[in-house]
């Protein structure tokens, strides 16, 4: 006797499932019969491999340009702060230099033109330096670097050799040739001569249908775009159908099929009437004419479009107020958006902007003033929030008192003072009148700042009050430890710790007694009240 064909050893049948929300009576879900489940995403000719078509959008479709202007110059607008043991006029020259050469605009370039197509290169351009070959620091030379020429992912060609060497660029392209008509057709950059860029990061097998390129960024708003370009064109043209007048007149067919006359004499009422309409806002007609007029409103149209350019926004990460000017409604003001939205812009600078300024910082540097950046060179964005007139003002009293109190307790000396001053400066306008020539004759001025503890002899213990001794080298204080001591000043300043608090910790972190801290301290903090929280911020 044959077994049943759904016989499992065991006694177990198997069926095959489907797992998912069903309701088969009334037809809902997936796996059932209705609009919905017909729904689906079918590969489409990448909008990204269309050059043409972008060109045209890009030139057309002012919602495109700002999509693709708006993020490439906010990522540059704030431009660097670069924090290193150069003097801060040398820091200012590289900055200058860096300017002149138009790096942050060539950099602002490049990245609209990966978020139009989807990739593109920065070249740098050392002068003499054969382009083929890799970018070697100490071969540079003063003046030789020339700057950034930018190039499109369709003005290249990838090289079909890529990067074996283990690090960030493992499994990109070894090189890139020029294959457009430009003056540098024909040229090959290695990989370490050009900064890359590329729009929307794509998985590898997509990734290798765009030749290594990632997509537009428009791609994938794509059909939000043509929503809202269709709706606005289609609310203009309902604009001249607002106000509408009919006529209604007795046997009009019969007076067509006739013709003659009698329709040479309708034409002459119609041509009677328009003169008169325009002249003396008459109309004349018939008294058995019916004259009608006919008004439409617009309710629920800008509701709409408001809608295609609210998904448009959430498409692109741009709030309104940034994307199309739109001054926030309601008791929004917009602050809580542009925050989100400057937080995006921080991370796309950290992921594409921090490589390409720690690769051309070194070699700014190099042509400028000969020799290397010291190794403890850092730099960070500066923030895209700019503070108002009264936090500015606010922001340079805190600084100057914190700087006041640590020159007075001999912590730092004048010049120290002046530079710290003149750092401030940078994001408050204030005390940027503070010359080199000042700081250096303050370096060599004859009477020293006051001393944190009268002059012993260079071996002779300090006494700390903790009953230890300590020598004078280990009293003095490196440029780390006088930051973190200025913060916490200015912490007090601010109202954010109470005075008694501030001083227990200059006590606890550093090698002063209370009648220092206090001298450190000087008036800031006497009255503390709590700092208010800011907006959005839990209480």
């Amino acid at each position: 006797m044959g077994r049943r064909k759904d016989y499992k050893p065991g006694g177990k049948s198997f069926v095959k499932t489907a797992d998912g929300f069903d309701n088969f009576a009334a037809k809902l879900g997936l796996g059932q019969s209705n609009m919905m489940a017909a729904g689906t995403y079918k590969p489409t000719a990448a909008l990204s491999a269309q050059r043409q078509v972008l060109d045209s959008m890009y030139r057309n479709s002012w919602v495109v340009g700002r999509m693709v202007d708006v993020v490439a110059e906010d990522m540059v607008r704030g431009g660097i702060d670069i924090q290193t043991a150069l003097p801060p006029g040398d820091v200012d020259e590289l900055l200058r230099y860096m300017r002149r050469l138009g790096v942050n605009a060539r950099l602002s370039d490049a990245i609209k033109w990966s978020r139009l197509y989807g990739g593109s290169l920065a070249v740098i351009l050392i002068d003499g330096a054969d382009a083929s070959e890799p970018l070697r620091l100490d071969a540079i030379g003063k003046g030789d670097f020339r700057g950034l020429y930018v190039l499109d992912r369709y003005q290249v060609t990838p090289s079909s050799q890529t990067v074996t060497e283990l690090g960030p660029m493992l499994g990109y392209p070894e090189s890139y040739r020029v294959s457009d008509s430009s003056g540098v057709n024909g040229l090959s950059f290695h990989h370490s001569r050009v900064i890359r860029f590329t729009g929307v990061e794509l998985p590898y097998h997509e990734r290798i249908k765009e030749q290594g390129w990632g997509a537009s960024n428009v791609e994938r708003a794509y059909d939000r775009i043509l929503a809202l370009d269709s709706s606005v064109h289609g609310a203009a043209n309902l604009m001249l159908r607002a106000y509408l007048r009919t006529i209604g007149i007795k046997r009009f067919r019969e007076i067509l099929a006739t013709g003659g006359k009698a329709e040479k004499a309708l034409t002459k009422m119609f041509d009677m009437i328009r003169l008169f309409q325009s002249n003396e806002g008459l109309t004349l007609l018939d008294s058995e004419d019916q004259f009608q007029t006919h008004s439409w409103t617009f309710a629920g149209v800008y509701d709409a479009l408001q809608a295609f350019a609210e998904q448009i926004a959430g498409a692109t990460g741009i709030p309104l107020v940034r994307l199309l000017g739109q001054s926030p409604k309601g008791f929004s003001t917009g602050e809580a958006d542009l925050a989100t939205y400057y937080d995006t812009i921080a991370t796309a600078q950290d992921d594409d902007l921090h490589p390409a300024f720690e690769t051309l910082l070194p070699i700014c540097a190099m042509s400028l003033r000969g020799k290397p950046l010291p190794a403890s060179t850092q730099f960070k964005f500066n923030p895209l929030w700019q503070p108002t007139e009264v936090d500015k003002s606010t922001i340079a009293t805190n600084d100057s008192q914190a700087v006041a109190g640590l020159y007075a307790a001999g912590v730092i000396d004048e010049a120290e003072a002046k530079a710290e001053l003149r750092n401030s400066g940078r994001l408050t306008g204030r005390f940027d009148n503070i010359s080199d020539e000042s700081i250096e004759a303050a370096k060599v001025k004859a009477a020293p700042a006051p001393a944190l503890v009268a002059e012993p002899d260079e071996a002779e213990p300090v006494d700390t009050g903790e009953g230890g001794g300590l020598t004078k080298q280990e009293v003095s204080l490196n440029g780390a430890q006088v930051s973190s001591m200025v913060s916490l000043v200015a912490q007090v300043a601010t109202g954010s710790l109470p005075r008694e608090s501030g001083i227990e910790m200059l006590i606890a972190a550093f090698p002063v007694d209370r009648t220092q801290a206090e001298r450190i301290m000087g008036e800031v903090g006497r009255g503390f009240a709590p700092a208010e929280p800011s907006a959005g911020e839990a209480v």
